[in-house]
């Protein structure tokens, strides 16, 4: 049995799916991925592999960071929205 037809309507729909997104969605799936390609044909798979080591090392560091600028923007965001409901 050919695999081809149902990988065919399988990335079809994944590729209406993304377009069907917003730009801001479109970036966020996209810009890592090009990103990561540059690396590797612009450094090679030794300093891409060495990037990463550095990531993994400044990952908690850094995790803890973002999660509370996420927290405190959430919150900021919900106030703003609440506030905003309100005047009306």
């Amino acid at each position: 049995m050919d695999p081809s037809p149902r990988f065919k309507k399988t990335l079809q729909s994944i590729w209406s799916w993304y377009l069907a997104q917003s730009i801001f969605v479109r970036a966020l799936l996209l810009v890592p991925i090009v990103g990561g390609l540059l690396m590797t044909f612009l450094i090679g798979n030794m300093g891409l592999a060495l990037m990463g080591t550095a990531y993994a090392i400044n990952a908690f560091l850094v995790g803890w960071i973002g999660g509370a600028i996420a927290v405190v923007l959430g919150r900021a965001l919900q106030i703003i929205a609440r506030e905003g409901r309100q005047s009306r």
